[in-house]
């Protein structure tokens, strides 16, 4: 199985470490997280900031490929 590092600021990665269950891994955190709340794209400007702007069209970038996700704003 492969792996990817994700880069988070550190209060982000404070708050998912008081997220996480006692033997939960990150990657079982992110996956209870995303069937609980849904989609990521669901997710986008709820919490009010420009912050996340680039990192979700990064995230476009990666899932639908650079050349969908390229014009998507």
């Amino acid at each position: 199985m492969s792996s990817q590092n994700v880069a988070v600021r550190k209060d982000v990665y404070d708050m998912l470490r008081r997220e996480r269950r006692p033997h939960e891994s990150f990657t079982q955190l992110f996956l209870r997280l995303l069937r609980q709340r849904g989609p990521l794209e669901e997710l986008e400007g709820s919490w009010g900031t420009a912050a996340l702007a680039p990192a979700m069209r990064e995230w476009r970038r990666i899932r639908y490929g650079a050349d969908r996700g390229a014009g998507r704003r």
